[in-house]
């Protein structure tokens, strides 16, 4: 039986392995600042669509005493969470919510209240509170009376995009003749333009006037695009056009390449549904990136009213791509693609204005969308 200076030595002991696997780890995984911090600003100069816009004449003198500064900094920065806050501080610098350093998923599951409370540190939009309405996480459609169904969509992340399209399906079977719908994007944070693609048609009055991106050839994006080619999921069509993207990036370094070879494109449908006749949707400040892509086409509808308060604006630049740094603790996310409804009509930080605003302290603003559709 050991003897108890002897357990005590042995739990130092333990303790100075695990330090010292750590300390190797990190190491191993080239975590020192300066050398991330200099990968980031890198990777932002040559990857980001947006950096030419906003790193401008006026703009480049603060802009380099700003990096500068960090620089020496970073060369000071020890700790994993100091780094974090250096690289996110300078990539806010772009007011871009499609430019970011994050933590990776692991990190992000081991340590969630340390990283909310890094993240408290960096200044937010002065909005007032939203009410406490309860919100579902999962996509549902709800029947709210004989006339009237609730379609939550939460996210349109690629992973919900079959469940959407089953309560499409739902609703044809079973919901066809519903005059009134309202769809809930509230806290939806987008994901893909694909999700949402099959409740167009019911949403279909007159063609759809449609501006399209244009991506950022780079070579660091070109990488970026022919490892996405190689995902199981990706469907035949996702294929094409990843394959013509990356054959104009090839011939266009430095430059903007526009797949669709046009400036603006009209959608239009056969025919348009009798049903449903009037459809709300519901929107907030955390309605954002593809959930704004669905607004600026529903918007066109004559079926459609927004409610709500203004969405998060962040639509700008998007396309958004995981980067690699050196350290894997850490993802580096850019935008490579830029809209061209710039510089005309700007998204970034403003937002999509609802038809009717719905002040934050109302509770219950389903029950209020349902009353205004029928009245009007």
């Amino acid at each position: 039986m050991s003897s108890p200076a002897n357990r005590k030595i042995m739990r130092k002991f333990s303790v100075l392995l695990i330090l010292t696997f750590l300390s190797f780890k990190l190491a191993a995984q080239d975590c020192n600042c300066s050398i991330n911090f200099n990968a980031v600003v890198n990777q932002v100069k040559d990857n980001y669509a947006g950096y030419n816009d906003k790193i401008t004449k006026k703009t480049n003198a603060s802009f380099e005493i700003f990096t500068k500064k960090l620089t020496a900094r970073a060369i000071k920065t020890k700790s994993i969470d100091s780094c974090y806050i250096l690289m996110r501080t300078w990539t806010n610098f772009f007011q871009d919510q499609h430019l970011r350093v994050q933590f990776d998923w692991k990190y992000r599951q081991q340590f969630p209240e340390k990283i909310r409370a890094l993240n408290r540190q960096f200044p937010k939009r002065l909005l007032p509170p939203a009410a406490p309405d309860s919100l579902t996480n999962e996509a549902s459609l709800t029947q709210l009376d004989a006339e009237t169904i609730l379609f939550r969509l939460p996210s349109f992340e690629w992973p919900e995009t079959q469940k959407i399209d089953s309560l499409v399906n739902i609703i044809k079977k079973q919901f066809k003749q519903t005059p009134y719908w309202i769809i809930d994007i509230r806290g939806n944070g987008g994901g893909t333009d694909y999700a949402f693609n099959n409740l167009l048609p019911f949403l279909y009055t007159n063609p759809i006037a449609i501006m399209p991106d244009e991506y950022w050839s780079s070579k660091g994006n070109i990488e970026i695009l022919k490892g996405n080619l190689k995902a199981d999921d990706l469907p035949t069509d996702g294929k094409n056009f990843l394959n013509n993207v990356i054959k104009l990036m090839e011939s266009n370094i430095g430059d903007f390449v526009n797949p669709s070879g046009k400036d603006k494109f009209i959608t239009s449908l056969d025919s348009v549904y009798a049903y449903p006749k009037k459809i709300g949707i519901l929107i907030d400040r955390d309605s954002k990136s593809s959930a704004e892509s669905f607004l600026l086409r529903a918007k066109q509808s004559k079926k459609v009213t927004i409610f709500g308060e203004n969405s998060a604006g962040s639509l700008d630049y998007a396309n958004t791509q995981f980067f690699d740094l050196p350290c894997k603790t850490f993802n580096l996310v850019i935008a490579i693609s830029r809209s061209k409804r710039l510089p005309l009509h700007p998204i970034d930080n403003i937002g999509i204005t609802p038809d009717i605003a719905i002040p934050n302290s109302t509770p219950n603003k389903v029950n209020l969308v349902l009353s205004k559709l029928k009245i009007n």
